[in-house]
C-alpha cells in the first residue's frame, strides 16, 4: 500500500495551531513532485514564526496530541449531553469540533434560532441554512472552547429557552 498511499496533514488542528497554514504531504516521489509543481505557485513563504513553532511541535510535544484528543472528547461529551438535556436532537460528531443539532423541537422558528441565541443568551452559533437546503432547523456549534465556557454557554441557552 505504501506505493499507493498519499498522506496529507497539517499543523492547524493536529497541534492546535489554528489559522497557521502549514502542512505536509507524504507519498510516492512522482506524485509528490507533481503536487509541488502545483503548490509552489499557489502558496509560498510560510512565516518563519510558524515554521519555528512547527519544529517545536514536532520535537517537544510528545503526548500533546493525545492529551488534546482527550480534552476535545471531554468537551464534545459535555456539549452533546448538555444539548440533549435541552431537548435537541443530534448525531454525535466523530471528527471536527462541531455539533449540528436540530433545534426544531425546542424553538418554534428554528431558522431564527441562531439570532435568538445571540440576542437573548449572547451565544454565537452558525445557522444551519449556511450548510445547504434542508438544514434550516439546525445550527452548528463549536466546542473548541474551555469546558467552563461551554458550561456557561449551555446555561445561558437554557435560561434563554425558558424565558
Amino acid at each position: 500500500m505504501q506505493d499507493r498511499t498519499i498522506t496529507v496533514n497539517g499543523f492547524s488542528k493536529a497541534y492546535a495551531m489554528t489559522g497557521w497554514r502549514l502542512g505536509y504531504a507524504y507519498g510516492p516521489e512522482p506524485v509528490i513532485r507533481a503536487m509541488v509543481k502545483i503548490q509552489q505557485h499557489t502558496a509560498t513563504c510560510v512565516p518563519p514564526f510558524i515554521q519555528k513553532a512547527a519544529v517545536v511541535a514536532l520535537a517537544e510535544c510528545e503526548g500533546f496530541v493525545e492529551a488534546m484528543v482527550r480534552e476535545f472528547r471531554e468537551r464534545k461529551d459535555l456539549m452533546v449531553d448538555g444539548l440533549k438535556k435541552l431537548g435537541m436532537r443530534l448525531t454525535e460528531p466523530h471528527g471536527a469540533f462541531y455539533v449540528f443539532p436540530d433545534v426544531s423541537e425546542v424553538y418554534a422558528e428554528p431558522h431564527n434560532f441562531a439570532e435568538f441565541l445571540l440576542e437573548k443568551a449572547a451565544v454565537s452559533v452558525t445557522p444551519g441554512a449556511a450548510f445547504g437546503s434542508g438544514y434550516e432547523a439546525h445550527v452548528r456549534i463549536s466546542y473548541a472552547n474551555s469546558k467552563e465556557n461551554i458550561e456557561e454557554a449551555l446555561n445561558r441557552m437554557e435560561r434563554a429557552l425558558h424565558s
